[in-house]
């Protein structure tokens, strides 16, 4: 853990300074899983008192990205594969309805950002670069379901990030790259419906992709693919 201390932007507390921080160290990686928490260097780091370290810590593990156990303290939290299929079931159930909700509300403009987003997906599938994929699929559903209200894009990307950290030895890509091709159909045919004005159409097709989804999930190798 670097001793460098960060600069605290003036536009917020303290205490959502260091929820921010430690929440994007997380995600991105730089805290892997199983990583203690120690408030005092992460406090010294921060430049910030422990309180708002605490804080934070406390936020994190309502975000179920942080876990705090009696007598070991705060860790991030470690993803079992169970959990992320569970994770994942539940989120693209919420997708469902997000595209539903987002295709009527469509423009050009957001038609236009998914365009561009399942053409970065394109190039990474082209690639054949799982990890890459697995950010790309990502924003392919943020941008097929942008319009949605945002309360809901809320739940969905809470569903998204609790899994995030995970991505690297849990992505279904990773372990299994022959779905990316297949997640490139599903993406197409609820763009397809969404491009349309669709919405029935494109909630099954999203339903449709949560259902291979979920079976692929089953089905993938307990360790990543010979072929990643």
């Amino acid at each position: 853990m670097s001793t460098a201390r960060q600069e605290q932007p003036p536009f917020l507390t303290k205490s959502e300074y260091a929820y921010a921080e430690v929440r994007q160290r997380i995600l991105d990686g730089r805290l892997p899983p199983g990583t203690r928490l120690l408030l005092r260097p992460l406090a010294h780091e921060l430049g910030v008192s422990v309180m708002p370290v605490r804080d934070a810590i406390r936020l994190l593990e309502r975000d179920g990205l942080v876990t705090v156990e009696n007598h070991r303290g705060a860790t991030v939290t470690k993803v079992e594969r169970e959990g992320v299929v569970e994770s994942v079931g539940i989120r693209m159930w919420l997708e469902v309805l997000a595209v539903r909700e987002a295709t009527p509300r469509h423009t050009a403009r957001t038609l236009a950002a998914a365009e561009r987003a399942l053409a970065e997906a394109a190039r990474a599938a082209k690639a054949r670069k799982p990890l890459a994929y697995a950010r790309a699929n990502r924003d392919v559903h943020n941008a097929l379901e942008a319009p949605a209200p945002a309360s809901l894009r809320g739940l969905v990307e809470e569903m998204w990030d609790r899994l995030w950290q995970a991505r690297r030895s849990l992505s279904l890509f990773v372990l299994d790259p022959r779905q990316i091709a297949a997640a490139e159909r599903d993406h197409l045919a609820i763009y397809g419906a969404v491009a349309r004005g669709d919405a029935d159409g494109a909630a099954a097709a999203m339903e449709a992709h949560r259902e291979r989804t979920l079976a692929a999930w089953h089905a993938a190798p307990e360790q990543p693919s010979a072929r990643s």
